[in-house]
């Protein structure tokens, strides 16, 4: 197995077991998202900067001691730059103020490629049939006044990819339908990681 692909003992199919473990994104695989960030508010030195250097992804998918369930990803950017995103996967709406995107309005939970499909055919497509899907929903909140006009609805999960002709590897994947006012219209970006290590 190659060392980039995502082993399958790593999966959020067990919350008991957990998953806790790097990545680094695919830049060759994935989309790009420079309208998506533009939109956002993040400023185009940072932008700039992103399309450059893969970001580095720290995941931690676990049960707390109050038995709920987190999916906590801590992206680090180019030039020292960190986005922490702690989600709760209860379905609750939560304020938040994120270093990169300003005040957020967002919520988290599981979710079936049924119910993936119901919000965007394209966030149910390539993963692995017997996955399990997180799903988090954000956007920024326009009752603060730094904050942004913004919609965005992600699944995380695992699939396997084609990388080279004939050649598939399992990858960590973030499929992404955003919508903003300042988009003509709702855009589709598949982000890509390879695995780097897990983590103690």
């Amino acid at each position: 197995m190659s060392p980039t692909s995502v082993p399958k003992s790593v999966n959020f199919n067990d919350a008991a077991t957990g998953v806790k473990a790097t990545f680094k994104q695919n830049k060759d695989l994935s989309s790009t998202v420079d309208e998506v960030l533009k939109a956002q508010g993040v400023s185009w030195i940072a932008r700039n900067a992103i399309k450059l250097a893969p970001v580095t992804v720290n995941l931690n998918f676990f049960t707390s001691s109050d038995q709920l369930l987190h999916l906590d990803v801590e992206q680090l950017l180019p030039a020292g730059a960190k986005s922490e995103e702690p989600r709760i996967l209860d379905g609750t709406i939560r304020t938040r103020v994120s270093s990169v995107f300003g005040p957020v309005l967002a919520s988290s939970k599981l979710i079936t490629l049924d119910e993936a499909a119901a919000i965007s055919p394209f966030l149910a497509n390539g993963w692995e049939p017997d996955s399990q899907l997180i799903y988090a929903y954000a956007k920024g909140d326009t009752s603060k006044s730094n904050g942004y006009e913004w919609e965005s609805f992600q699944v995380f999960g695992f699939a396997d990819l084609e990388v080279d002709e004939g050649m598939t590897e399992r990858k960590y994947v973030v499929r992404l339908f955003f919508k903003s006012p300042s988009l003509k219209e709702p855009v589709e970006k598949r982000l890509v990681y390879d695995f780097h290590s897990l983590s103690t």
